[in-house]
């Protein structure tokens, strides 16, 4: 299993999951999307196993006075029968929350193949999940 940034290549495979999750999405409405996001804004961050994309995490680092530097997971989605490995991706996400200096984690939105027990270390906060780092 290996987890990692999607390349620019690699960026249909993550449109085409993340369109599971969010059906409305078109590929132009996503491609505008990370083109003025993609890096400063917003990363889109795989679960790769045996080179399939099994699961897809948008995330957002952003700053404020309430939370200082913190990681927002924008969606998350996991592939049909891969919902065994979110554990895992919430555990590299907080990882590359701390690697990016980040003092909180927050999941929140709409998620597909995430469970509250995948979010261990998590305690509510408005409308998602929040971890403090």
């Amino acid at each position: 299993m290996q987890f990692r940034e999607l390349s620019p290549a690699e960026l249909v495979e993550g449109y085409i999951l993340l369109t599971t999750l969010r059906i409305e999405l078109t590929s132009d409405q996503f491609d505008a999307f990370i083109t003025s996001q993609y890096p400063k804004d917003y990363r889109p961050v795989g679960t790769y196993e045996r080179g399939v994309l099994c699961i897809y995490a948008g995330v957002s680092i952003r700053e404020n006075l309430e939370l200082g530097r913190h990681l927002i997971v924008d969606d998350f989605v996991a592939k049909e029968g891969y919902n065994t490995l979110s554990r895992e991706m919430v555990d590299y996400l907080v990882d590359y929350a701390k690697m990016h200096k980040c003092k909180n984690i927050l999941v929140w939105g709409k998620q597909r193949g995430i469970s509250i027990e995948d979010l261990r270390g998590f305690r509510p906060k408005r409308d998602g999940f929040i971890k403090t780092l």
